[in-house]
């Protein structure tokens, strides 16, 4: 039974509206708001509230005595994108078509949340932790503002800023919510903060010492804190309706998975979901099974609206708002999952179907648990006769898997560029839509949970790599590529690791072999075509991007890549237009921008590079190029004062950007400062030494010194 310690809620003193669009209460006043907070990777059994005595989460276990907590939640899917998708639309990942991290877009025209508020009149706003869930993938529609804001770094390879902290996403919703309070809203915050790796800031840290995924827990229920405070303080509290749930839990070990992604056991799927809201009996408990999918029809029905669901189609999310409000629990449902991240690396995808306590994993070896009396999943009931024939019951889940199954739809989608793979690999994430290397036999896909091992090891080489570690990384990715040839996730990773350490000999065949295996997939071809680049086979590289953007005209790095190999052979107008490609494609690539300015300069249109690199500069603030390239312009303008100003901020970025100090010699001299410009050309030869790529920059700064010296020949005494 639905439990209940208090009465309902009043609700609040009606307020005027300035939106005349949005629907009254039922007193007239202003239609409640609606706060979603969605925690990544944040297991349900690891708040205080949820049974951990150790854990310190005040604010979350406040808002489940003040609110609805829900005992057993599902999350569809145990990756971030898909499961956000079904969280704000109500459908299964089948039926709203994103599967997997980084590859497609949320279908056009499909109903969420915003889409439905922004059309009552609310005013709409969504601030996103981490780029998996960057506006590209869909998400984006029917907010008004949608800040995906995370920093690039061009120059810092794969290990790019793909995440930001929880204290900077909540400082930018709540200036966005003091803004104008007293219209309805609906502000959704995604808090990143608990996936891994777990680096808790002070005092967090500290306070769990040897638990750093539980510090990182404590650390947003600091921030969950500062959002109810500030409910409280502006009045809202009262005519607001707050939900916080997790997008899917971690493994922590159990069942051999670290993180989550790639097994269907309760750890990654069994999430916290917390409701308080106008009308809702507080401190009361559902025990009944849901499902994130209830969530978005749910406050829908919270707030007196219905989501819509697809034409000739329904919902697969149940609307249980009524229920709620009556103090009864929720009829008993099939709660469906699923994960495609296995097939990523060549293995057998999972889906699962939960019926009341009974729990069907279909895998090529299936697998049944009974959740009441084995929460842990230690007891697989295929093995056992001491009930009703498992293979009965396996026929009817394996069909109802099947009907969801065959309901699917395809997101659109293109392969995910360079960029997308190389932040989500900083999460920890492998995009999703390579299609896998040929196996002897498809149907003999292994299972993951067979693979387990296999997939830590990955993770550790993954990290290693990320961190910089190149010889234990690729030993670990050799021995992974012999024990499992056919994935192509090991391979590329391999690959990879051999470009970092410079054996680019042994990084091209692997690419080759990835682009015979895969000839439809531009991802393959894009890497062989930028490490043939890199080995000076110009001609055969471009022929490589071209099939790359033949197959995915949407890549932007390709577009770059193509500009430069045209720079190669003096096309400086054929470069121009791949990179106004790459800059159409994504306008906060800061890379292209800076090459855009670049070919722009050598054209001579010095305003339009000037816009260029100040777009760069903005994209990317500590990216230390486009500084270099409008300190260049100063020069040309001869205003050497403005240009050693934006040398210097260079210089402070990256102390190694060795051609900086060069033009900074030359807008000394301008200056008069015949010294300092003396000075700052023997720097730059100290620093180049003998190396051969800066053999024509090394005669320009000797003959650029020579000039400066005293005597016959040289302009010392002018």
């Amino acid at each position: 039974m639905l439990k209940s310690s208090l009465k309902f809620l009043a609700l609040a003193v009606p307020l005027l509206l300035s939106c005349a669009s949005c629907s009254r209460g039922s007193r007239g006043g202003p239609p409640p708001s609606l706060v979603l907070v969605t925690l990544d990777t944040v297991r349900a059994d690891h708040l205080g509230a949820y049974g951990d005595k150790a854990a310190e989460t005040p604010w979350l276990d406040r808002l489940a005595h003040e609110g609805i907590r829900f005992a057993q939640v599902a999350s569809q899917v145990p990756l971030t994108l898909p499961s956000h998708a079904t969280i704000l639309s109500g459908l299964l990942p089948p039926h709203h078509g994103l599967r997997n991290n980084g590859a497609g877009a949320l279908p056009e025209g499909t109903a969420t949340l915003a889409t439905l508020l922004s059309g009552a009149g609310y005013r709409t706003g969504a601030f996103v932790g981490a780029f998996v869930l960057d506006r590209r993938f869909g998400l984006g529609r029917g907010f008004a503002v949608y800040d995906d804001e995370i920093v690039r770094d061009p120059g810092a390879g794969t290990v790019l800023e793909a995440e930001r902290p929880g204290r900077e996403v909540m400082d930018r919703a709540l200036a966005w919510l003091a803004q104008d309070a007293a219209r309805p809203f609906f502000l959704w915050i995604h808090l990143y903060d608990a996936h891994a790796p777990y680096t808790p800031p002070s005092p967090w840290r500290e306070r769990h010492p040897g638990r750093p995924y539980d510090g990182e827990i404590s650390a947003v229920d600091e921030q969950v804190g500062r959002l109810l405070q500030e409910l409280q303080q502006r009045g809202l509290a009262e005519r607001t309706v707050v939900a916080v749930a997790a997008d899917h839990g971690e493994g922590l070990g159990e069942h051999g998975e670290q993180t989550h992604g790639l097994l269907l056991y309760e750890p990654t799927l069994r999430v916290p979901l917390l409701v308080r809201g106008p009308g809702l009996p507080a401190g009361t408990v559902v025990r009944t099974p849901v499902g994130l999918v209830d969530l978005a029809p749910t406050l829908a029905g919270l707030l007196g609206r219905s989501l819509p669901a697809p034409a000739g189609r329904t919902l697969d999310g149940r609307d249980l708002s009524a229920t709620l409000r009556q103090g009864a629990e929720p009829a008993p449902a099939d709660l469906y999952a699923e994960t495609r991240y296995p097939a990523v690396f060549g293995w057998s995808p999972l889906a699962a179907l939960r019926r009341r306590d009974l729990k069907y994993i279909a895998s090529p070896k299936p697998e049944l648990y009974d959740l009441a009396r084995d929460p842990g999943e230690t007891r697989d009931l295929t093995d056992q006769t001491d009930r009703t024939d498992p293979s009965d019951l396996q026929k009817g889940f394996a069909a109802r898997l099947a009907e969801i199954e065959a309901g699917a739809v395809a997101a659109p989608r293109g392969a995910p560029d360079a960029e997308t793979r190389a932040r989500l690999a900083s999460l920890g994430y492998t995009a999703g839509s390579s299609p896998p290397s040929p196996r002897p036999d498809p149907s003999s896909a292994p299972d993951p949970q067979r693979m387990v091992d296999l997939f830590q090891r990955y993770e550790r080489a993954h990290n290693q790599l990320k961190g910089g570690q190149v010889e234990p990384a690729l030993t670990l990715l050799e021995e992974l590529v012999g024990a499992d040839p056919h994935n192509p996730v090991f391979r590329g990773e391999l690959a990879r690791a051999f470009r970092e350490r410079g054996e680019l000999s042994r990084a091209v065949p692997l690419y080759r072999q990835a682009a015979e295996d895969a000839p439809d997939d531009p991802e393959a071809w894009y890497n062989l075509a930028a490490t043939l680049q890199e080995t000076g086979q110009v001609e055969e590289a471009r022929g490589a991007l071209e099939r790359a953007l033949h197959l995915d005209p949407s890549r932007p790095e390709a577009h770059n890549t193509l500009a430069l190999a045209l720079l190669a052979e003096n096309k400086p107008e054929e470069a121009l237009r791949e990179l106004q490609a790459a800059v159409a494609l994504d306008a906060r690539d800061a890379t292209a921008l800076n090459n855009l300015g670049n070919v722009l300069r050598g054209l001579g249109r010095t305003d339009e590079a000037e816009q260029a690199y100040r777009r760069a500069a903005a994209a990317a603030p500590r990216y230390a190029e486009p500084l270099n390239g409008l300190g260049t312009l100063e020069v040309e303008r001869n205003r050497p004062a403005a240009a050693l100003s934006l040398f210097d901020r260079a210089l402070a970025l990256a102390p190694s950007y060795h051609e900086v100090r060069l033009n900074r010699g030359i807008a000394l001299e301008m200056a008069g400062e015949r010294q300092a410009a003396a000075a700052a050309y023997r720097e730059f030869l100290a620093a180049t030494g003998r190396d051969p790529q800066f053999a024509e920059q090394r005669r320009a700064a000797e003959h650029l010194l020579a000039r400066l010296a005293p005597g016959p020949g040289g302009s010392g005494r002018r």
